[in-house]
């Protein structure tokens, strides 16, 4: 039997002006003591790209054979796994039938000879690699299961619908990291499979090092003790669930993947757990008039749905609104909370400043990744900044912000993808507001925010000049 235990924390400012709409939320969920049970196998898919562009260079397809050999080796004994080759449709290497096999010596032996014999060849169509990871890994409905796919190039061989579909028949059935190798790969692709199969999107940087790379992925996934965990939010009629997002370990936007159980009550599956934390953003929209000033109201709550009666959870977490006309209190902003916003922010300059660069627009890339730059140093993102360092130059005096002169793709990609592979750690970010002065009001919402404040705590706005 599988012993867990959950935990749910709620962090937020519960005042709200007379003319607020919305309720920011931060929600921190953590598993510990979480024991592995015999009866509860890990269940693990390989999925290399085969595509004829892994021979260009030929150091790719030989270090991606490395990597599945890294992979099949970190396997622990009893893992059920299967190695597919992905080109303009899948196929199973290993075993010599489509199934999931036991890992154990011999198996692990006969899998690494099946990976030192994938060549290079032929087209790219992910939704075909998905499908069979899908159907191979049904077939251990009791197990934690997990693919790891690696690709270099972008999903051109079919329509995006299809991939779209497949993505949206395996969620919440396995969880899957992506790895993108060389400079021709398209990252949203990556991070629309991470997002809806609740894992990592990232670049690979160096070709070497993608073994310890596959083998630091195979020790996190088989980790895993629960299969799914999901999150249920209730709210009354004036009430609803506008945005939700998971900030840590990975951003990934949740929004569309929730689903309505019933009315007022939605839900999302989470994926596998080990032992960590994940923070979650989660914004309502709420309707106030008529309701009660100067009191607690419920403004919904937040509960843990475990998969069976082996994970304890904690009890469900009120969600509160204190409606007042008092400037201080309405303003007050939870330190959790701004973090999450200025992270927002911090994703929104990442991307546009890969569009800026797309168009040849150079200064207006640098301008992005320059405040982006910012943003990472006030969260004390560790791991974007040195993504950033690879991208731009800053100079400590001026802080002028340029563009390294031989920039390649991939470490674009890198940046872009940080916070779908993000490894900070949960600093808190000091707000830029006092006590006393007036608040600020966002010419976009309009709403306010505390004085002194950089940006608008409601939308994210960055306000042009401090008062």
């Amino acid at each position: 039997m599988t012993v867990s235990e959950f935990s749910l924390e709620l962090n937020q400012s519960r005042y709200l002006s007379t003319s607020d709409t919305r309720m920011p939320v931060a929600l921190t969920v953590r598993a510990a003591a979480l024991e592995k049970a015999v009866t509860r196998p890990t269940a693990e898919v390989l999925v290399v790209d085969c595509s004829s562009s892994m021979d260009e260079p030929p150091t790719k397809m030989v270090n991606a054979r490395k990597a599945a050999a890294a992979a099949i080796d970190a396997l622990p004994d009893g893992t059920w796994f299967a190695l597919v080759e992905g080109t303009g449709k899948a196929t199973v290497r290993f075993p010599d039938t489509p199934r999931l096999v036991p890992a154990d010596d011999q198996n692990r032996r006969r899998a690494k000879a099946a990976a030192a014999h994938m060549f290079a060849m032929g087209a790219t169509a992910m939704s075909t690699w998905l499908t069979l990871a899908r159907d191979l890994l049904d077939q251990r409905p009791d197990a934690v299961r997990h693919a790891l796919l690696l690709t270099d190039g972008r999903n051109e061989s079919e329509p995006a619908e299809a991939l779209y579909e497949v993505l949206d028949s395996c969620e919440g059935r396995f969880t899957c990291d992506a790895r993108g190798i060389g400079d021709e790969w398209e990252p949203d692709e990556l991070r629309r499979i991470a997002a809806v199969l609740r894992g990592t999107a990232d670049a690979v940087l160096d070709d070497h090092d993608l073994p310890t790379e596959f083998r630091r992925l195979i020790r996190t996934a088989t980790d895993k003790a629960v299969p799914d965990m999901r999150l249920r939010i209730v709210t009354p009629a004036f009430s609803r669930v506008e945005v939700l997002r998971q900030e840590f370990p990975a951003e990934i936007d949740l929004t569309d993947r929730i689903v309505a159980v019933k009315r007022g009550v939605v839900e999302l599956s989470t994926g596998a757990w080990g032992e960590e934390a994940r923070e979650y953003h989660l914004s309502l929209a709420v309707d106030m008039n008529g309701r009660p000033w100067y009191e607690d109201l419920q403004l919904g709550r937040v509960e843990l749905v475990p998969p069976d009666g082996s994970v304890t959870v904690p009890l469900p977490v009120p969600i509160l609104g204190y409606v007042t006309d008092d400037e201080r209190l309405a303003t007050r902003v939870d330190e959790t909370v701004l973090r999450h916003t200025v992270q927002a922010d911090l994703g929104h300059r990442l991307n546009a400043g890969w569009i800026r660069f797309g168009e040849e627009d150079r200064d207006g890339a640098a301008a992005e990744w320059g405040e982006a730059f910012r943003l990472a140093t006030r969260l004390g993102n560790e791991d974007t900044l040195r993504r950033l360092s690879r991208l731009i130059d800053v100079d400590p005096e001026t802080g002028e912000v340029t563009l390294k002169p031989h920039m390649r793709p991939r470490d674009a990609f890198s940046a872009v993808l940080s916070l779908a592979s993000n490894t900070t750690s949960d600093a808190p970010v000091t707000p830029a507001a006092v006590a006393d002065g007036k608040p600020r009001t966002c010419p976009h919402c309009p709403k306010l925010s505390p004085h002194g404040a950089k940006f608008c705590v409601n939308c994210g706005h960055t306000f042009e000049v401090a008062p």
